[in-house]
This record gives structure tokens, C-alpha cells and sequence, in this order.
């Protein structure tokens, strides 16, 4: 939970035999990612497919594209209020929600090997 803690994370993911993808969740830590591989001249997509699970309105202004994973936060937002809401009443909420999702290939994702 820590800059250091993350590229520790990153360090040891490269140690032994490289992964050929990475799906990072948040915008942020696609970014420290893209950072951490080009600092060490692994390329995207070339050695490594990027995914973030997250559609930031950053990857707007991204050239290449980012493959990301869009989907209606406002959905998940509202279910969340009613779960907490229900919960402080004293209830109980164990309904589950499904979340429409779509995969939105950018140009981070290389061809499947």
C-alpha cells in the first residue's frame, strides 16, 4: 500500500519468467505501471498486453489507446447507498448486482499467443 510496495510488486512479477499481460485496476497504477516497463525497455504491447479495469476520462487524451474496461459506475454507486442504507437500519442486504461491462480494446493489448 505503498509506492515502494507497488514497484516491489512489479520487481518481483519480472524476476523469473515475464507475464505477457497485466490487468491493473485504477487508472493510477496503469500509469506507474507504464512507467515502471519503460524505465526498464519492456514494451507495450511488443513483451507486455496493459488492460486497466477502469474507463478514467484520462485515456481520452492517451496516444496509443488504452484497453480498459468500461462499465456504469452510477449502477454500483446506487447499489452501494442502498446496501449502506439498509444496513444502518439493521437490515440485512445480500442482494447481488450484476454490472454490465464492456471491453474496450485499445492499442495496449498486443495479439493473443
Amino acid at each position: 500500500e505503498s509506492r515502494e510496495g507497488f514497484q516491489k510488486l512489479l520487481h518481483s512479477l519480472f524476476r523469473v519468467t515475464p507475464p505477457t499481460a497485466l490487468i491493473i485496476d485504477e487508472a493510477s497504477f496503469f500509469v506507474a505501471t507504464q512507467q515502471f516497463l519503460a524505465g526498464r525497455g519492456i514494451r507495450v504491447p511488443q513483451h507486455v498486453s496493459l488492460v486497466c479495469t477502469d474507463a478514467d476520462p484520462i485515456f481520452a487524451w492517451c496516444t496509443p489507446s488504452i484497453s480498459h474496461i468500461g462499465w456504469d459506475t452510477h449502477t454500483l454507486v446506487r447499489r452501494i447507498v442502498s446496501w449502506a442504507a439498509t444496513v444502518s437500519r439493521g437490515g440485512r442486504d445480500v442482494k447481488q448486482t450484476s454490472v454490465p461491462a464492456e471491453f474496450v480494446t485499445g492499442d495496449t493489448t498486443g495479439p493473443s499467443v
